[in-house]
């Protein structure tokens, strides 16, 4: 599966807040909770990290021909997600269209960023309480029953 590399960020913060819809998180429906229940029916998966449009953005009502169309300048608000999504794949020490399984990312992921505040400084969706729910998630991890 191709995700770009917010995308695993926002997975997090939305598992950690535990609701079930994405309009009750993030405001806007979306593709993440489809993420997640990929990402917890297959701990095993591989993951190629992307840098652009994924396979969440394929099924995602907010995406344009152009880009995201969370705002109206989708060109715009693909390039902030763009510099998001190099920034968290550089601090895992991974480039565009690396392949990694699902949980040796979740491994990373605990490690290398156990606090997502200095990357979504203006994510409508983080400030002020997912970057509690964040840390709720990468506690948690996506298989606690396995653990």
């Amino acid at each position: 599966m191709n995700i770009r590399g917010h995308h695993l960020f926002c997975t997090y913060c939305f598992y950690g807040s535990g609701k079930m819809k994405a309009e009750d998180f993030f405001g806007v429906k979306n593709a993440i909770p489809e993420l997640l229940n990929k990402l917890r029916q297959n701990p095993d998966m591989d993951i190629i990290v992307k840098t652009d449009l994924d396979d969440v953005c394929e099924i995602c009502p907010l995406k344009r021909p152009d880009g995201c169309g969370r705002s109206s300048d989708a060109v715009a608000q693909n390039e902030k997600l763009s510099n998001w999504d190099k920034a968290l794949l550089d601090t895992l020490e991974l480039k565009e269209g690396d392949s990694i399984n699902a949980r040796e990312l979740e491994t990373r992921i605990r490690k290398k960023v156990p606090d997502i505040s200095k990357f979504c400084t203006n994510c409508s969706s983080a400030s002020p309480s997912g970057w509690k729910e964040y840390q709720i998630g990468i506690r948690k991890g996506l298989w606690p029953d396995e653990e």
